[in-house]
């Protein structure tokens, strides 16, 4: 199988905000290329032919067992924001996500 490209390797990198030095650069480019390998041979397994597919049991719950959903009374809105100022009826909070 051919190498991931340094090009490749910048963009996955970026897209998932990961920064590498150089030596660690190569050992991650060396670990992508080997699950892009995996993936490719799974993908080539497959082809297509979904019969293949082995079942993995997610059929297994039985609607009859989950229970129905059920409307309750939430707290009021003065309760819930009684230590902050709300910001039309709702609070706020700090980013923590840049």
């Amino acid at each position: 199988m051919m190498g991931i490209s340094e090009k490749e390797f910048a963009m996955l990198a970026r897209l998932a905000r990961l920064e590498f030095d150089g030596e660690r650069k190569q050992e991650f480019m060396s670990e992508f290329e080997e699950i892009i390998n995996f993936a490719n041979a799974v993908n080539n397994a497959v082809a297509g032919d979904t019969e293949s597919i082995k079942d993995t049991g997610g059929d297994n719950v039985m609607f009859e067992e989950l229970r129905e959903d059920t409307v309750k009374e939430s707290l009021p809105n003065e309760k819930i924001t009684s230590g902050v100022t709300p910001v039309n009826g709702y609070f706020t909070v700090k980013r923590v996500v840049k």
